[in-house]
């Protein structure tokens, strides 16, 4: 007798991609960090035609500056949230280094934002990136805004300004990288902003702010009657502030000097004062800062007497985003010996330092070589502490112990992770002048 059963194939989820349904918007965010002249945008899509991956998730990097729409990447995961560790990390990448908070915008503001920076793309005839038949029904067709809703957008992507020295640090960021369209967002009325024509687009790399010694100063705000029976004035809240600015480009450095006036939380006036070429030496006693460092080793033993001490071999000494409460948002790069956790503050107050520093956004750094050595890395005493006692109290703390501390008087971190050693204690007696502390009193 003929066997007459008809199979029949059954697609899985291993078939299924983002053009296998059609796509129902779900949400979006930006983050608010404009005036940083980077943004993250996020988009969360429902494939309803799909039986297993029904979750769309697509992450956008854009560069107001030099590189528009920078990078993409995307994560397709079914209900289970089971890809919710990509996510985390793509995240992580993208936008956990830009201190900014995620605002909630519509399918139609993150359509014109894509559209936006792929425009800057082909203008400046720079590839787009990742896979773009990814993301390319979000090209077309062309969306539009108003100047009120082109407005709003801009409010959502800017941070709120909330004080004078915050409004002249990212007013003076916008215009030495030549974005002038986030800068005149913090102007009112006529401000010529670029009045330095002969320099590219430059990174702050800091920036000091001083009350001018004029009548626009801050101590020295005029009062102004408005009524002749003399019982009622009025204060002008014009100030003006002298600022001494670091800028870079093409790895030359230059002093900026200029004069900023503001009227509340406004800039109403910019002025030249001068600039002149510093040598990269200079630039770095400028910027350098002392570096504190804390070595933990694995409670087995001394790692220089025993090559079996290793992550590999010791599941108590494996480390994630979830080991510690610091690294959840922490940036993760891949080196020779190890692997880096750059860990960044939640926000960008550092922005409303009279002191303004380019890398005051660190709060500290985790670099954990392959062989089970942890270095901890920060900026001031107080940091440090922290990231040693978010190591000590976490599941891992059990398995290290402390090792050495130090404090270098400049940057030396990132010239052991270059070196390729893979020993910290080791390196740090080559580089020693006898003035480093290795002991616990700092």
């Amino acid at each position: 007798m003929e066997n007459t059963t008809t199979f029949q194939v059954l697609k899985g989820g291993l078939a299924e991609t983002a053009f296998t349904s059609s796509r129902q918007f779900v949400s979006s965010y930006v983050t608010d960090t404009r005036l940083m002249g980077v943004m993250g945008v996020y988009i969360h899509w429902y494939l309803p035609e799909n039986n297993f991956l029904k979750h769309f998730h697509q992450f956008f990097y854009l560069d107001a500056e030099e590189f528009g729409f920078d990078s993409y990447e995307s994560v397709l995961e079914s209900d289970d949230g089971g890809r919710y560790y990509d996510i985390k990390a793509i995240e992580n990448k993208m936008i956990g280094g830009l201190g900014g908070r995620k605002m909630r915008i519509s399918e139609k503001e993150a359509r014109f934002l894509i559209q936006s920076y792929a425009k800057m793309n082909r203008k400046m005839n720079i590839p787009l990136p990742g896979k773009t038949e990814e993301y390319e029904f979000l090209l077309s067709p062309s969306e539009e805004l108003s100047s009120d809703e082109e407005y709003a957008l801009m409010c959502k992507e800017c941070t709120a300004i909330s004080s004078p020295y915050q409004v002249i640090n990212y007013f003076l960021m916008r215009c030495f990288g030549r974005d002038f369209k986030a800068a005149k967002f913090l102007t009112r009325g006529y401000v010529r902003t670029d009045i330095f024509p002969e320099h590219k687009a430059a990174t702050l790399m800091s920036n000091s702010i001083d009350n001018a010694d004029d009548a626009d100063s801050g101590s020295n705000t005029n009062y102004y009657i408005t009524d002749d029976d003399k019982d009622f004035g009025t204060f002008s809240t014009r100030r003006s502030y002298l600022c001494q600015s670091l800028i870079e480009y093409d790895c030359k450095y230059y002093i900026v000097i200029t004069q900023v006036t503001l009227d509340k939380l406004k800039v109403v006036k910019y002025e030249k004062i001068s600039s002149f070429r510093v040598s990269s030496a200079e630039a770095t006693m400028m910027t350098s800062r002392p570096e504190f460092i804390t070595v933990f080793n694995p409670v087995e033993g001394n790692i220089y007497e025993s090559d079996e001490i290793t992550i590999e071999n010791n599941p108590g000494l494996v480390f994630t985003l979830d080991s510690t409460d610091l690294v959840s948002t922490a940036m993760v790069t891949e080196h020779e010996a190890g692997r880096v956790y750059m860990m960044f503050y939640p926000n960008n107050d550092h922005v409303s330092s009279r002191e303004y520093r380019l890398s005051d956004d660190v709060r500290g750094v985790y670099y954990i070589l392959d062989n089970g050595q942890f270095v901890l890395c920060a900026y001031d005493s107080s940091s440090i502490e922290l990231l040693e006692k978010d190591i000590s109290s976490s599941g891992i703390g059990p398995y290290l112990y402390l090792a050495a501390r130090y404090q270098f008087k400049e940057p030396v971190l990132y010239e052991f992770i270059g070196s390729g050693s893979e020993d910290f204690l080791e390196f740090a007696d080559i580089i020693s002048d006898g003035e480093n502390d290795d002991g616990d009193d700092r």
